[in-house]
């Protein structure tokens, strides 16, 4: 094994046990799984979107997200109003969903706290741009690519968002969050 399958080898490691405890432990803030605690996340900082805008970002079917927007509606944590553009229905938070989104990414950012070591200044600044340059690289995946599910985006500065970047090369639009 050269050290290239090794550096792989302990990336994938970290990321799947970062992606299991964020999983499990923001599914604990609603009780819920299958997404919800990504799809209120997404609402409630994209606020007027979709189901469909949801689907994507939370990369899901449309029958699943419309399931997932039931379930967060009879919880009294999103609703429902005309969005104006045909059928289609604009999603928001209620106060307590945006309250629970909050919680939500402040669990996400706890596992990735407890998970990450003390780093000096050079290793955090070496880090920050290899991961700007992998997350950019996932933004140009094939369409369908979901990168920035259960992201705080009031925590990335959208001027410098390697997502926004990489999905503005190809030519989408992605609207400014809503701070929480």
């Amino acid at each position: 094994m050269d050290e290239s399958d090794r550096r792989e080898n302990l990336l994938g490691a970290l990321v799947l046990t970062l992606a299991d405890r964020i999983r499990d432990e923001t599914e604990g803030v609603l009780g819920h799984t299958g997404g919800a605690a990504a799809a209120l996340a997404a609402i409630a900082q994209q606020p007027g979107g979709t189901v469909e805008d949801l689907r994507r970002a939370i990369g899901r079917s449309h029958p699943a997200a419309v399931r997932i927007v039931d379930r967060l509606v009879e919880l009294g944590l999103v609703a429902r109003r005309p969005s104006g553009r045909g059928p289609a229905v604009a999603l928001t938070a209620t106060a307590e969903g945006r309250e629970r989104a909050r919680e939500v990414l402040a669990v996400r950012r706890r596992v990735i706290g407890e998970t990450m070591p003390d780093l000096g200044p050079e290793e955090a600044a070496t880090l920050t741009a290899i991961l700007e340059r992998a997350l950019e690289n996932a933004a140009e995946l094939p369409r369908g690519a979901t990168v920035c599910r259960l992201c705080d985006k009031g925590r990335c500065r959208r001027d410098e968002c390697p997502v926004v970047r990489g999905l503005a090369r190809q030519g989408v639009d992605v609207p400014p969050p809503t701070a929480l």
